[in-house]
């Protein structure tokens, strides 16, 4: 359950940035939950053009997250599917980051796609097409030499995982069994509800976002594929990039999307934030204890980031110390540390081993927990 500060901060967050009307919804899915479009306007007093509009701002800067349920219909009729709201509380607190999102990628990329990064954070939802039509017209001469540039920063930002394929508009999820569903109230007596209700609530939304397959498949056609040159090492007849065209159809097929340049993309706040949270931790670790433990802390983090399922995460996957070994000398900074010495550092980050010999592995555990809160904090 949301705390009164964290409704307090949010509906300011989107007053400050969408208007008065858009807080209104956003204060109404903090404190109701999920929410269909007759409840949400029945509790904002606004009218339904109204909702629909300021639902469409939210979901389009990925505030909320619709998904269609069905339901059974009064007075004897069928089964119904009605759409329904849910707020994603934390997406709207990521705003605040924003600063720090785009610093990320300008260290790790260059200028032009933290250029084409920001265009992400400040219109939420882009496609392909509308990144190209950033070109201004008057660059007629070098038109697709700019475009060609685009879609290789677009590139860049998909293979680091810094943006990803929106969701479907409104994915069909299956309706909770009914007994198992804790009622919405919220009690002192009931918190073991809530706290059931918002795993519900978190499993909705990952069911409603793109599987890493999905969430990053990237076609790179040039400007000069797109307007049909051939290349010698292509079967005749086959235009560059139409063999991956055809393995991204079907994905597109699925968003709604009628080709790749319709097929919408996001800011990957959870890559973004899982970055940010690393480099507290790492940050954190080489001033409180030395280089040594975070050179070590950094290799471990990299080597079990693709595992992490939510920023959150309390613990890491186990590592074998082979593995852990290979990881920190593959950095130019662990280069001369020995083996003894990454043993030491584990020590240190409170990683004891499980197992020996060939089955020694460890894992990060304590050592986020330690620094989660002052990242949270920051």
């Amino acid at each position: 359950m949301t705390p009164e500060y964290g409704i307090k901060l949010a509906v300011h967050l989107i007053s400050t940035d969408f208007g008065d009307h858009a807080a209104k919804v956003c204060d109404c899915l903090l404190r109701k939950g999920t929410l269909a479009l007759d409840d949400i306007v029945r509790t904002t007093k606004l009218s339904p053009q109204q909702v629909k509009t300021y639902l469409k701002v939210l979901i389009q800067h990925n505030c909320v997250q619709a998904f269609a349920m069905e339901h059974e219909g009064g007075c004897g009729e069928g089964p119904v599917v009605v759409t329904q709201y849910m707020l994603l509380f934390d997406n709207i607190l990521h705003r605040m980051r924003f600063p720090k999102l785009l610093a990320i990628v300008s260290e790790e990329l260059d200028k032009e796609c933290e250029e084409l990064f920001e265009a992400f954070l400040k219109h939420g939802w882009l496609t392909l097409q509308q990144i190209l039509d950033r070109v201004p017209s008057n660059q007629n001469d070098g038109n697709c030499t700019v475009q060609d540039a685009l879609r290789g920063s677009f590139t860049k930002l998909v293979n680091a995982h810094y943006v990803e394929r929106c969701p479907a508009p409104d994915p069909f999820l299956v309706p909770p069994d009914e007994e198992k569903t804790p009622a919405r109230k919220h009690d002192a007596n009931s918190a073991k509800a809530v706290e059931e209700l918002e795993i519900g609530e978190q499993c909705d939304i990952a069911k409603a976002t793109p599987s890493k397959a999905k969430g990053f498949p990237v076609i790179t056609d040039t400007c000069s594929d797109i307007n049909g040159d051939k290349s010698i090492d292509n079967p005749p007849g086959v235009v560059i990039g139409k063999k991956r065209k055809q393995d991204a159809l079907k994905l597109d097929t699925e968003s709604g999307a009628t080709s790749e340049k319709d097929v919408p993309w996001r800011a990957n706040y959870k890559e973004l934030v899982c970055h940010l949270r690393h480099k507290a931790c790492i940050e954190n670790v080489r001033a409180r204890m030395d280089s040594g433990a975070a050179i070590v802390l950094s290799a471990m983090l990299e080597a079990t980031q693709s595992a992490e399922k939510n920023v959150k995460e309390e613990i890491s996957v186990p590592l074998s110390i082979n593995t852990i070994t290979e990881a920190v000398m593959q950095s130019e900074a662990g280069h001369s540390m020995t083996l003894e010495r990454i043993r030491a550092s584990l020590v240190q980050l409170g990683c004891h081993p499980n197992g020996v010999g060939a089955d020694e592995t460890y894992n990060i555990g304590t050592i986020l927990c330690l620094f989660l809160i002052q990242f949270i904090s920051s």
